[in-house]
């Protein structure tokens, strides 16, 4: 059985196996502590304005650059204008960003 070091130990594996922390956790929470990150970060390919995008997973946007006017962000519905026009922004998954600019900005993805 090949492990990986990130995967979350099932209900079946045991937090303690002879008085110590089974392997299975220990690699799970050994990976957290030393925050290895579970993959590299991605361009965003922007288009025409205002650009929206939704995040795939839990992550970070980064959008450096351009001439963005606004950043909107949008959960559940309810759409925050977030003041700010570059920067990072922190996102879960199915969250939205709508960037409005007038020269394209750099946007990169970087996940948890």
């Amino acid at each position: 059985m090949t492990r990986q070091w990130r995967a979350v130990p099932t209900y079946k594996e045991n937090l303690i196996q002879k008085g110590e922390t089974s392997a299975a956790y220990y690699r799970f929470m050994n990976d957290i502590h030393t925050g290895n990150p579970p993959s590299a970060e991605t361009t965003i390919t922007v288009k025409a304005s205002p650009f929206t995008y939704t995040a795939p997973r839990g992550g970070t946007v980064i959008i450096q650059g351009g001439s963005v006017s606004q950043v909107t962000y949008t959960r559940s519905s309810t759409a925050y204008i977030t003041g700010q026009t570059s920067g990072m922004f922190p996102v879960g998954a199915g969250d939205i960003l709508i960037v409005t600019y007038s020269g394209a900005p750099t946007m990169t993805f970087a996940p948890l």
